[in-house]
C-alpha cells in the first residue's frame, strides 16, 4: 500500500519516478508491467491509460507492438517521450498529453488490447464509467483489457486494517501533491459490467492490488 501512496509523491519527480517506485514496492510494480507486458505478446495495437513515463508502453514495443500511450501529466509525458527516443521506439510509440475525457477521439475497434497501471484509481466513478465505456468500444472483437490497480481489500478484517494504515499515509501524500487516489471497491465488476468476460483476477499486496483481465465478446447475434 505504501507503494500507492509514494507514488503521489514521486510524479512531482517524474524523472527518478520508476526507480524511486521500483524500490518503494520492492520490485512489484516493476513485476506487474512485465506480466501484463507477458498477456499481450501477440497484441499488435494497444492503447496505455495514464501511461505514465513510458516504462510498459516501452516493454510492449520492444516485444512488437505498436502502442499509444497518454496521461495527464505533462512532465511524465515528457520523460515518456524521452524514453521512446532514446529506446530508438519512435516508429512504435507515441503518447499523448491528455486526460479520459479525450478517448472519444479514438477510433472504432482498432486496439487489440487496453492496458492500464494505477491510473484507475485516479479517476472518479464517472471518468472509470467513461474510460471503460470507450475501451469497449474502440477494441477489436474479443480484443483484451488489462487494469492493474489498488482496489478495497474484500475480506472485513483486512478492509479495516487497510483503512487504518492508509488515511494518514494519503494525507501525506495529499499535502505534498494535493491529489489523492481511491482505491476500487470492484474493479472486476465495473469491468464486467462494461461488457467485458473476466478471464482473470490476481489479487496481491494484502487483498489491496489487484490486476483484471477481461476480453470482448463477440455479441450474440442469433
Amino acid at each position: 500500500m505504501f507503494s500507492y501512496i509514494f507514488m503521489k509523491i514521486l510524479e512531482n519527480r517524474p524523472r527518478s519516478y520508476d526507480r524511486m517506485m521500483d524500490r518503494a514496492s520492492r520490485g512489484r510494480i516493476l513485476s506487474v508491467k512485465q506480466t501484463i507486458a507477458a498477456e499481450l505478446v501477440d497484441a499488435n495495437h494497444v492503447l496505455d491509460i495514464g501511461c505514465g513515463t513510458g516504462e510498459l508502453a516501452a516493454m510492449l514495443a520492444v516485444q512488437g507492438s505498436k502502442v499509444e500511450g497518454f496521461d495527464v501529466n505533462a512532465e511524465m509525458v515528457e520523460v515518456a517521450r524521452q524514453r521512446i527516443l532514446k529506446k530508438n521506439l519512435a516508429n512504435a510509440v507515441s503518447i499523448h498529453q491528455m486526460g479520459v475525457a479525450g478517448m472519444d477521439g479514438f477510433p472504432d475497434s482498432d486496439y487489440d488490447a487496453v492496458v492500464s497501471t494505477l491510473a484507475f484509481s485516479e479517476l472518479s466513478d464517472d471518468e472509470r464509467h467513461f474510460a471503460l465505456k470507450h475501451c469497449r468500444r474502440i477494441l477489436k472483437p474479443y480484443g483484451l483489457i488489462l487494469i492493474a490497480d489498488e482496489v478495497v481489500p474484500q475480506k472485513k478484517l483486512k478492509k479495516i486494517l487497510h483503512v487504518t494504515i492508509r488515511i494518514p499515509m494519503l494525507l501525506a501524500a495529499y499535502l505534498v501533491s494535493r491529489t489523492a487516489s481511491h482505491p476500487i471497491a470492484d474493479l472486476a465488476g465495473e469491468i464486467s459490467s462494461a461488457g467485458f468476460s473476466i478471464q482473470k483476477e490476481i489479487r496481491s499486496h494484502g487483498d489491496s492490488f489487484a490486476m483484471v483481465v477481461g476480453r470482448l465478446e463477440m455479441p450474440d447475434t442469433t
